[in-house]
């Protein structure tokens, strides 16, 4: 009698568990079907969750009526119930990057994004100037095929009838003052070409600047007083340096690669050499500079100045 009261609720078990599956006709697509869009495809998704959830509550409460049975069948004690089983959470989908915005008539359309280039090695370059030319020990040497230009400033005064300092290095787009400390006015000027200019006449305690645009070496006069000679090099970059007394110059931060070198100094021509600079070790040349050319200068007419402007 026991084993066919147990059977009799294994039975109901396996009944219990059991599904009943209808079939469903298929229907036949009479036209073309419309695109799924994205929509379509979250609220599928969606079905597919709560599905899930619904099949695993039922799986738990099929294993509590086993339970159940089993223990009323051999008079256990009932087992506790189990917990709620947390649904999965939802996935997150990948956001999508923006569509772009349609043109209004007559806009331009925005550049291309340009992925900044890597930086080159930098490197030295260590040499020496040469030649007995007069001014040789302020001789400047520097990298020329660089152009990197600044907005800084610079000055150079105007003081006893002289300039101050006679010889002044800047970066190409430096702006240049040329403050007048004399108790008398003064005319600076310069016939360079591509960096002339004309400050007229100012008294004491005025100054006016001059932005340096191009390289190269800038002559600078007063129109009233011919001992007034000042010169003003524009490098085209930050890699530039003065050489000693003895000649020696160290370039350092130079990017690697061939470059052309220049040197200069007053009363000398400017002689440059190419060089090819690597960062496996320092790179050396020599440059030997040549007298230029020397003389009187005229005043910014083109006329020679008086004997009676000193």
């Amino acid at each position: 009698m026991r084993r066919l009261h147990r059977s009799r609720f294994a039975l109901l078990a396996v009944t219990g568990l059991g599904f009943t599956i209808s079939p469903q006709a298929r229907a036949q697509p009479r036209g073309k079907p419309a695109p799924a869009t994205r929509a379509d495809v979250d609220r599928l998704d969606k079905k597919i969750d709560e599905q899930q959830r619904r099949l695993d509550r039922l799986v738990k409460l099929q294993l509590q009526y086993l339970q159940t049975l089993a223990a009323l069948s051999e008079g256990s004690p009932l087992p506790p119930v189990a917990p709620d089983i947390k649904p999965p959470e939802p996935r997150a989908d990948p956001p999508r990057p923006p569509e772009p915005r349609p043109l209004a008539a007559g806009e331009p359309r925005p550049a291309p994004a340009v992925e900044p280039r890597p930086r080159k090695p930098k490197a030295e370059l260590v040499g020496n100037v040469v030649g007995k030319v007069t001014g040789a020990a302020d001789a400047v040497v520097y990298v020329d095929d660089i152009v990197v230009a600044t907005r800084g400033s610079a000055t150079m005064k105007q003081e006893n009838k002289q300039f101050f300092p006679a010889v002044l290095v800047v970066q190409k787009g430096t702006t240049v003052q040329f403050p007048n400390m004399d108790a008398f006015f003064h005319n600076v000027f310069s016939v360079t070409p591509d960096n002339s200019f004309d400050l007229g006449n100012y008294r004491q305690g005025e100054s006016k600047g001059v932005t340096m645009s191009k390289p190269g070496v800038v002559s600078v006069y007063c129109n009233m007083h011919p001992q007034m000679v000042g010169h003003i090099l524009v490098v085209p970059n930050g890699n530039f340096v003065r050489a000693g007394k003895d000649g020696f110059f160290r370039l350092s931060n130079v990017p690697a690669g061939r470059h052309r070198i220049v040197a200069w100094a007053p009363d000398a021509k400017p002689v440059a050499t190419d060089a090819e600079v690597s960062e496996a070790e320092p790179v050396t040349v020599e440059i030997e500079l040549k007298k230029g050319r020397g003389g009187p200068h005229l005043k910014k007419d083109g006329i020679p100045y008086g004997s009676y402007e000193k």
